[in-house]
């Protein structure tokens, strides 16, 4: 059977460092941008171009990930899944701890958050391959 979502192709140890060096930056320019996101969306209603900006944001967010991803091995269409799905949760982890009244270093919560759910691909990114290519097969029928 096919691999739909191609091949783990591992990475050499100094490569995997900077690929996991990559992701790690790359949450953190996420978690970042997403601050710059959100004023732009508080804005919006004066600037014309703000919606666009926000959608520029979070494509360039999106690329860096998948970016990263791909350097720790993943094949493209696995990095796509696995970026999207990382880069949603972000949005929404942001979105819901940004509403609390009062908390005080919103951006550090962010960013723990974002470390955490990328864990499993800092440490066994083969290992998510295999279960988002399982996924994937049982999604494909």
């Amino acid at each position: 059977m096919a691999d739909p979502l191609g091949v783990f192709r591992g990475s050499p140890g100094g490569t995997r460092l900077a690929g996991q060096l990559a992701l790690v930056g790359s949450l953190a320019l996420t978690v970042w941008l997403q601050q710059l996101e959100l004023r732009l969306r508080r804005e919006e209603a004066a600037l014309w171009w703000a919606s666009n900006g926000r959608d520029l944001i979070n494509g360039f967010s999106l690329a860096a990930i998948i970016l990263s991803l791909w350097l720790n091995g993943l094949p493209g269409p696995s990095a796509l899944l696995g970026g999207s799905t990382l880069l949603l949760a972000i949005i929404l982890f942001e979105r819901v701890l940004l509403r609390q009244p009062g908390l005080e270093h919103p951006v550090r919560y962010a960013l723990l958050f974002a470390l955490a759910l990328a864990t499993p691909f800092l440490v066994d990114a083969a290992s998510v391959h295999s279960a988002l290519t399982r996924a994937a097969l049982c999604l494909g029928g």
